[in-house]
């Protein structure tokens, strides 16, 4: 018993040949894959503009006129239910005044069939949910779940406290 008595005879030579090809392909790959645009490396030795360090001397402030801004209306995406679009409307419209400038989002997702499950759910733990739906540019449409309408933090704060024990991820945001 011992080497040469296998019925079986195998090209070793040829096995470690075909194995060193195939770790040439993937890391070809690999380095194709994490590849850098030229010139990047000799970007980052370029230096850097500094920026002075503060006097104690205050600067007077030139003033200028900014210039002007054109708002940009977002279109009412067609996807979208409109019936279910002028609900959250009014909703949002009977739940926040104008004095009432925060509001908490529970969850933004693309689906809207989950986002109205999320709203339900809510709606039946007693939360003043509302779904508002936007149009993000480069994004698509999201479903935005929030709560109700709130002064100040102060007046969020047990409500944040609840939803993070609830597990959800909830932020407190203006309107």
């Amino acid at each position: 018993m011992g080497r040469g008595n296998a019925p079986v005879e195998f090209d070793i030579q040829a096995l470690q040949n075909e194995i060193k090809s195939l770790k040439a392909k993937e890391r070809q790959v690999e380095i194709a894959r994490h590849k850098v645009e030229p010139g990047f490396y000799e970007a980052l030795k370029e230096p850097v503009e500094t920026i002075p360090p503060p006097t104690d001397k205050p600067r007077a402030k030139k003033l200028t006129k900014a210039p002007a801004v054109e708002k940009k209306v977002a279109a009412k995406p067609k996807t979208v239910d409109t019936d279910r679009r002028k609900k959250s409307e009014k909703v949002l419209r009977e739940l926040g005044g104008g004095d009432k400038p925060l509001t908490i989002q529970v969850s933004s997702l693309k689906d809207h069939a989950l986002a109205l499950r999320t709203e339900k759910e809510l709606k039946a733990r007693g939360y003043n949910a509302y779904v508002i739906t936007a149009m993000v540019p480069g994004k698509g449409v999201w479903h935005r779940v929030r709560l109700g309408a709130f002064a100040d933090k102060k007046e969020a704060a047990p409500v944040l406290k609840k939803l993070k024990s609830e597990g959800r991820k909830p932020i407190l945001m203006l309107k």
